[in-house]
């Protein structure tokens, strides 16, 4: 009976020292928690946009039957900041970017008479919305407001040449997955659409008289790293 007393007791000061040090063990020695997306962050991005631009040439504002299509593309390569909240498996935030670009085009005709194109800089504000797939990939949608500036140049017969250089509002929207390399550090892979409207410059030195419209769209794919704060 002693023995079985002594034993019985040895059980329960051993039992209650276990639970005694897990109540007071650091947070660093428990099971550690699931990744949350919940925060801000910055990073860096890159990758190449390409499009189509649309030429429409008009005289007294009527169109004169010349049309013309041609492609741009080009090197883009930024910064991007954002928030994101996370409840259960959704995540939504905001995020802006500013990116500077290499993106051009334009097209001949006529011999020497040729209009050129270029974005020298682009950026956007962004709301995301996405689902976690798993713990530490993320599948999302973005859609915003975008800005760029473009710059289209007239040349007649190789000699004349007439600038015009402005910043335009559009829209944007895209989609894309982001992965958790760490806590702190996640990457991704993004698609996006961008549409900036119509464009009209009324020359006055190149071709005097005569009105250009554009409708510059774009499609762009992206990579990115960014650091979870």
């Amino acid at each position: 009976m002693k023995s079985i007393l002594l034993a019985s007791t040895i059980m329960f000061v051993t039992a209650g020292s276990t639970l005694a040090a897990d109540a007071v063990a650091p947070p660093s020695e428990l099971a550690p928690a699931g990744f949350v997306w919940t925060g801000g962050y910055v990073g860096l991005q890159a990758g190449w946009q390409w499009g189509n631009d649309h030429d429409i040439e008009f005289l007294g504002g009527a169109p004169t039957g010349f049309e013309q299509d041609f492609d741009t593309d080009g090197f883009i390569g930024g910064v991007h900041a954002g928030y994101n909240w996370q409840s259960g498996q959704v995540v939504y935030g905001v995020e802006g970017d500013f990116e500077f670009s290499g993106v051009d085009g334009g097209y001949r005709v006529g011999g020497d008479d040729s209009t050129g194109f270029e974005m020298t800089w682009q950026a956007s504000i962004r709301g995301r919305l996405g689902f976690v797939a798993m713990e530490r990939l993320l599948v999302y949608g973005a859609v915003g407001a975008a800005f760029g500036n473009l710059e289209y140049t007239y040349v007649d017969a190789g000699t004349i040449s007439e600038t015009f250089d402005e910043t335009k509002v559009g829209w944007t929207a895209g989609a894309g997955v982001e992965y958790a390399l760490t806590d702190r550090i996640t990457t991704r892979l993004e698609y996006r659409y961008t549409d900036f409207g119509s464009i009209s410059n009324l020359s006055t030195l190149a071709f005097p008289g005569f009105t250009y419209e554009h409708d510059p769209k774009f499609h762009s794919v992206r990579v990115g790293l960014s650091y979870k704060f």
